[in-house]
């Protein structure tokens, strides 16, 4: 089956399902409906875009998707409206975004990958969350007389975060960190330096709160 008849399929398949449960809720509810058939849409017309899409994944009205063949989505994981999730081609570097199973991106957010972006099972974030491995330039003086946006595009390092990571609203991860598995990043922080693993980091830039591993025993 080619992509295009899977993504009229999916569609398809997400209307029947809110039209057989039309009658199920009040009618105060049934924007329910409405809001998940028009996100049945947004995931139909855009899935085939992507170098794979999982199963049960689904987007939202107001993506931007800029170079999607470069960015795999796992099973069952949602993308909320108004994101912008683009990988940037630079030179001879073919960018990767990778988003596993049971992920959910808050609205409003922007994963930017140039080199490599991992995000692992199970991540949480809340809105307007920017994840980024790259900027305009090295931040060199010699660059300071050129405009930010006629900068080369670089990358520091991958980005990976990695399963069960729960990101707070507002919350910037820039290039070359590590988030580890567990890990809880409060709302407005700036995290420039590795997480570890069951730790609650906060701040500008992120500091370790709590570490919460022996919370296991």
């Amino acid at each position: 089956m080619s992509k295009a008849l899977k993504s009229v399929f999916h569609t398809a398949l997400i209307a029947s399902k809110a039209i057989s449960l039309w009658g199920l809720l009040p009618v105060g509810k049934m924007w329910y409906f409405i809001y998940i058939f028009r996100r049945g849409l947004c995931t139909g017309r855009n899935m085939h875009r992507f170098k794979s899409f999982g199963k049960d994944s689904m987007l939202a009205p107001g993506l931007t998707l800029l170079h999607p063949e470069n960015i795999t989505i796992g099973s069952n994981s949602s993308i909320m409206g108004n994101c912008v999730i683009e990988t940037i081609p630079v030179k001879n570097v073919k960018p990767v975004l990778a988003i596993g199973n049971d992920v959910s991106i808050g609205e409003y957010s922007h994963i930017t990958c140039a080199n490599k972006i991992v995000i692992g099972n199970g991540l949480l974030t809340g809105r307007f969350v920017l994840i980024t491995d790259n900027s305009h330039g090295r931040n060199l003086f010699s660059e300071m007389d050129v405009r930010p946006l006629g900068r080369e595009v670089y990358s520091k390092g991958p980005v990976i975060i990695e399963e069960n990571v729960w990101i707070g609203d507002k919350v910037t991860i820039l290039p070359g960190v590590t988030v580890g598995q567990g890990a809880v990043i409060a709302a407005n922080s700036v995290v420039s330096k590795d997480v570890p693993a069951f730790s609650v980091v906060g701040g500008i830039p992120a500091k370790v709160i709590k570490n919460i591993s022996n919370d296991r025993h």
